[in-house]
């Protein structure tokens, strides 16, 4: 193998015997359907390299470093990472999205890849892999219930897991992606707007202590909706609106909720965030 890295930027069609391969530097090489199977790589680094159709079936990655490394079509059926610096995001290309009959595997990828990051406390890898650890789970669901891989379970076992699995990433990014939450708030926002809109005048709206000068009981103004839905919403001003009608009761409550929601998600998004 030390001949073969030496003479040629690219490993090509290449089976490695050994049951360890230990202390030792690649850099700027591509692996091209080489196989690593069940091979103990101990304090290994990979500067720059590509790995493309290779097998790492019951491979063991032990202290190794995988730096601006990229994994494209790799079996990793059974790997077991320790130790490693190794970016989640390396793998992002290495299988087919809508392909969900290797799930298991990918789950388990990303269970190595987790916990080895939270090991080694790179917390910025850590949440790379938990996000597509949940994300896969979803699609390993999938796997199970359409494909009976790798066993069959029933719809209802199946709708009880996925539902919440896809709104909790479509809706909030699993609370680990900030910019689901700004599009999920964004819309509910001007969905509500709208709303506040087309029934301001059945809310039968009247101001609690002081009169507010864009405030009219008679007319709709749009920079009362705008503090109206701050309020109900976010409770970051005071619009001194206050609904006296059933419907408009019932509205501000339903709005309220969704406004709590939300700012739920928003301290759990901002925590794992920016709190280490």
């Amino acid at each position: 193998m030390k001949d073969y890295q030496l003479n040629h930027d690219t490993i090509r069609n290449f089976i490695y015997k050994p049951d360890f391969l230990k202390d030792f530097k690649f850099k700027n090489k591509t692996f091209n359907n080489v196989s690593f199977s069940k091979t103990l790589i101990e304090n290994v680094d990979f500067i720059n390299c590509h790995f493309i159709d290779c097998l790492f079936i019951g491979t063991e990655l032990k202290k190794c470093k995988f730096i601006e490394a990229s994994f494209s079509g790799c079996n990793t059926h059974a790997i077991r990472i320790y130790k490693t610096y190794i970016n989640p995001t390396s793998f992002d290309d290495n299988f087919k999205k809508y392909d969900y009959s290797y799930s298991n595997i990918v789950v388990h990828l990303y269970q190595e890849l987790y916990d080895n990051s939270v090991d080694q406390q790179i917390i910025e890898f850590s949440k790379k892999a938990k996000y597509n650890l949940l994300k896969w789970e979803g699609r390993l669901l999938i796997s199970k219930y359409k494909y009976k891989q790798p066993y069959k379970i029933p719809i209802c076992e199946f709708l009880i897991q996925y539902i919440p699995n896809i709104i909790f990433r479509k809706v909030f990014g699993y609370g680990l992606r900030l910019r689901n939450f700004i599009v999920t708030f964004s819309i509910v926002y001007i969905c509500s707007f709208i709303l506040n809109y087309f029934l301001w005048e059945k809310y039968k709206l009247a101001t609690k202590d002081i009169e507010i000068a864009s405030f009219s009981s008679e007319k709709y103004n749009n920079l009362a909706n705008f503090y109206y839905t701050n309020d109900v919403l976010t409770k970051i001003v005071d619009s001194q609106f206050q609904p006296t009608s059933d419907l408009g009761m019932n509205m501000l409550t339903f709005q309220g909720i969704l406004g709590f929601i939300l700012f739920s998600f928003l301290i759990t998004v901002l925590i794992n965030k920016f709190v280490k």
